[in-house]
């Protein structure tokens, strides 16, 4: 089977890796990135063989050309069963291949971008749709879906957060972009700040170069609202546990940014890993996030875009211990019995055998 994903380390990347770690026996998995990147690493790190071609974002003709080309390369060489792509660009990029060749391909939609005008027409291209949320999966076909299969959470299943949290630490999670919200966090911060003077925010997360100013931007938010001694921007951070163990809540703030369908989480891998160690949870209601989380029983949705309701949201947890950790120990449960890779993985090697070539459907 090939698998195709963007050479960004984000969620949809650390939950292929994960699901290819629990692969069946019986699947032989390689690995096309779209570009160079740090995904290269999450692959290579569960032993499987990445190659790269060169299609950057923005996608342009002469480039979706030239990896056409590329991968309809590598499916001559390898002859996959079925091609897994991960993400709508993947998708967009492997489908002209695919079908001259004629090679099952499975779009594995993670997100809502492009549902008005790419999501019906891709979806009749594609062999099936696995979607990550409910949300998600709306506008598919109905005849084109196979199934809902959530990322996986990649934390170990005895992982929780330590029992004697920082009194008031919020951190928010994920790239350096304007539609995750980090800036409403910190608006969000700067409302608290005189009801908790020992307030921090941690906001992990690497720049991107297609917002390339935003690092700037944050830093220069923080100077303004007064918070540049409690802000620390950590930057790309390779084990996600040490950031959830300085924290008393996680927060995320993501909004629609304007693009069609972009913003809002698919799901949030974030949302889920940090119930999973035991923290409550602050969310924008928006997308896949209320299929993540309990509203009032793992954490709180708040309306998107406001940060005095962000604000509130927050407040209910850091002025209140005891809620917090009930919060904690119920987004610990929820999270265990429907997001480990146990459970979620093999709908996803199942549906691939599904639309796969006949021979692999007499292996598994």
């Amino acid at each position: 089977m090939l698998f195709v994903a963007s050479g960004e380390a984000g969620g949809a990347e650390h939950a292929l890796a994960t699901h290819l770690q629990h692969r069946p026996e019986w699947i032989d998995a390689r690995v096309l990135l779209l570009t160079p990147g740090p995904a290269a690493d999450l692959f290579a790190a569960v032993g499987l063989e990445v190659r790269a071609g060169s299609l950057g974002s923005p996608i342009r003709p002469r480039a979706m050309a030239a990896f056409a080309g590329r991968l309809a390369a590598e499916l001559r060489r390898a002859r996959p069963a079925v091609v897994h792509a991960t993400g709508v660009r993947a998708a967009l990029a492997c489908a002209p291949a695919c079908q001259l060749l004629r090679m099952p391909l499975v779009w594995h939609k993670v997100d809502l971008a492009f549902d008005r005008r790419l999501t019906v027409p891709l979806s009749w291209l594609s062999s099936g749709v696995v979607a990550v949320s409910r949300a998600t999966a709306a506008a598919v076909p109905p005849r084109r879906l196979l199934a809902l299969v959530p990322p996986p959470v990649r934390l170990d299943r005895a992982f929780a957060v330590s029992a004697d949290r920082p009194p008031a630490t919020i951190g928010s999670v994920g790239r350096l972009v304007a539609h995750k919200g980090h800036a409403h966090v910190m608006e969000a911060a700067a409302r608290l700040l005189p009801r908790h003077p020992h307030l921090r925010v941690l906001i992990a997360g690497a720049p991107v170069p297609y917002e390339a100013g935003e690092e700037r931007r944050l830093g220069e938010l923080a100077t303004r609202l007064g918070l540049q001694d409690r802000v620390e921007l950590l930057g790309h951070v390779d084990r996600i546990e040490d950031v959830l163990e300085q924290l008393t809540i996680l927060v995320s703030a993501t909004y629609e940014d304007g693009r069609e369908g972009s913003g809002f989480e698919g799901l949030g891998m974030t949302l889920l890993e940090a119930s999973w160690a035991g923290l409550p949870v602050v969310a924008t209601r928006g997308g896949g996030s209320p299929e993540a989380v309990g509203d009032g029983v793992t954490g709180v949705l708040a309306p998107p875009s406001d940060p005095v309701a962000l604000a509130d949201a927050i407040e209910r947890y850091l002025g209140d211990p005891e809620a917090a950790r009930s919060a904690g120990s119920a987004g610990a449960a929820f999270a265990r019995e429907h997001f480990a890779p146990a459970q979620v993985s093999p709908r996803l090697f199942e549906s691939l055998a599904r639309v796969a070539r006949p021979h692999v459907r007499r292996l598994t």
